[in-house]
């Protein structure tokens, strides 16, 4: 699994590492598998996806939309498909508490982190932000993951001990992260 600060390229070290190993890399895929399975739009389940969720939003939602998911349901779903694509084959999960959703033993957990200021440019041009819109983005989102975390797993995301290596990709670069991962998947 790789748990990522956002912009901090965890996605793209995760896709290298995928491609050198020949591993499938589940990302936003997993999200459309939940899609297929509980049969509901992708707008429905983004308001559960990593982010913050409360029983009053969720309520309202349902009495408009019986077809609506719940976080906790959707966590659970979340669980289940992870458990299914990890028996089938060799893959790699990143973020949505992956790391905190398998077990300890059955792979790999890394986490890639950076400073803010290096993960800030990254974010603001992939969205397309200027620099006041993409810092409130960023703090919208991380602060949204955070809390994901926190309430569904009782977790700190940042707590270097749920993870067995941290990276910091400003060190090592994208390349450099992938190598590292993959050498610690070949002494695990």
């Amino acid at each position: 699994t790789i748990s990522r600060q956002l912009g901090s390229g965890g996605a793209e070290v995760a896709n290298r590492v995928g491609e050198r190993l020949g591993f499938k890399v589940l990302d936003r895929e997993l999200v459309v598998l939940l899609e297929e399975q509980l049969e509901v739009s992708p707008q429905m389940l983004q308001l559960m996806d990593e982010t913050r969720s409360n029983w009053f939003h969720e309520t309202m939602l349902n009495l408009i939309n019986s077809k609506i998911v719940h976080q906790n349901s959707y966590l659970s779903m979340l669980g289940k498909v992870m458990h299914l694509a990890a028996y089938e084959g060799k893959v790699i999960f990143v973020g949505r508490g992956g790391h905190l959703l398998l077990p300890r033993d059955a792979g790999l957990r890394v986490r890639v982190i950076a400073p803010r200021e290096a993960r800030l440019p990254t974010y603001q041009a992939r969205e397309g932000l200027d620099a006041g819109e993409a810092e409130r983005g960023l703090d919208r989102l991380e602060a949204g993951r955070a809390d994901f975390v926190r309430r569904h797993f009782h977790r700190e995301p940042d707590d270097p001990y749920q993870y067995d290596m941290v990276l910091d990709s400003s060190v090592f670069g994208m390349e450099g992260c992938a190598e590292l991962v993959c050498r610690a998947l070949e002494l695990r």
